[in-house]
């Protein structure tokens, strides 16, 4: 499962994977290769409802927290407002996911 993780304090969702211990792998693009993305990262031992869980409780800390799931089918789901349950499903039919945070957290250091 790879997520792509957009705008300046989008990272906390890692300090919550390492906070329940799930293994992620930072993904750099290749050498040459221009992306217009922020930072890659590929969770590597994990369960859905375990990263289900994460992301409602990432999302449900701040208002200015998206994220988005694109199924396999090309379609697109916002999890914003939605259950554990409901994320969980979304999750078992994604291919790619975005998590982004619109807003620079107070006392964000960088």
């Amino acid at each position: 499962m790879f997520i792509t993780l957009i705008g300046i304090g989008s990272e906390t969702l890692l300090e919550d994977f390492d906070a329940a211990g799930v293994e992620y792998a930072r993904r750099h693009p290749q050498p040459g290769v221009i992306m217009n993305a922020g930072e890659v990262v590929e969770v590597l031992k994990f369960t859905i409802p375990a990263v289900a869980t994460i992301i409602v409780a990432w999302l449900n800390t701040r208002p200015s927290r998206k994220v988005t799931v694109t199924l396999k089918d090309k379609s697109i789901w916002q999890a914003e407002g939605r259950s554990v349950a409901e994320v969980e499903k979304l999750l078992t039919g994604a291919k790619t996911i975005m998590a982004l945070e619109t807003k620079k957290p107070e006392g964000h250091k960088k």
